[in-house]
């Protein structure tokens, strides 16, 4: 319950600073086209919270074709029960990762892919024999975001990641509709795993809000686990462009 409060207040925090930086007046000198998005958020379910955050940087624009680099940061703690030790096991993992890609805009239409190194630490408090994940790793990782809107009122997305560290990987798909201006609401469905475990969740998203120069986003559902465990999970999200 600690680690939940402190990544809970962590969050606030880092939500703070962005909507703080995001409401500086604009010099009359900065670029028109947005090369820079901050972003960061919450991952709550019932084992587990972690918080995450980063930035992308595309120098000819976020909204042009070309060369983007994602940097991203998360953190937090999660339980499982060990077979090895017949007993409830904390795990907390951090993880951080460089990923230079390429982006491709069209009309309604936009795919980022990314490649490159990741660094993560995994820890068990008691130790877990059992687990094979234990201490620091260097590995890549692959990651892919897709957005996709036919029209003013719809849109679909889709976003993938796998880490050869482990191997983990997660998978996310969400639609949405405009039925309440100014956001896109709508269901979605996602799958993590590593190693022995496997998350399923299934919900609905709210994505596009726009609170003056900050963009809100939140999800919230029913998540199950190879553990058999179920409950319910939220998501929060914020990013802010310059």
């Amino acid at each position: 319950m600690l680690a939940l409060r402190s990544v809970v207040a962590k969050a606030i925090a880092v939500a703070s600073v962005i909507v703080c930086v995001a409401n500086v007046p604009a010099r009359a000198e900065e670029p028109k086209l947005a090369t820079f998005l901050l972003f960061a958020g919450t991952d709550l379910w019932r084992d587990g919270a972690f918080l995450y955050g980063g930035a992308f940087w595309a120098p000819a624009s976020l909204d042009r074709d070309g060369f983007i680099l994602k940097l991203i940061f998360s953190g937090g703690g999660y339980d499982y029960p060990s077979d090895t030790l017949q007993t409830k096991v904390g795990g907390t993992l951090t993880s951080a990762a460089a990923l230079p890609g390429w982006h491709v805009a069209r009309d309604g239409f936009d795919l980022k892919l990314y490649a490159g190194p990741v660094a993560q630490d995994y820890r068990s408090t008691p130790y877990d024999p059992g687990s094979r994940l234990h201490g620091s790793y260097i590995g890549g990782q692959f990651a892919a975001d897709i957005w996709y809107q036919p029209n003013a009122a719809t849109m679909i997305a889709v976003n993938g990641s796998i880490f050869s560290v482990g191997p983990t990987g997660s998978l996310r798909g969400a639609m949405g509709w405009r039925l309440f201006e100014p956001f896109f609401v709508g269901p979605e469905v996602q799958g993590v795993w590593c190693n022995n475990f496997q998350q399923l969740r299934f919900g609905a998203h709210l994505t596009g809000w726009r609170f003056e120069t900050v963009e809100w986003s939140a999800a919230a559902g029913w998540e199950l686990d190879s553990f058999q465990r179920s409950g319910l999970y939220a998501r929060t999200g914020f990013n802010a462009r310059y």
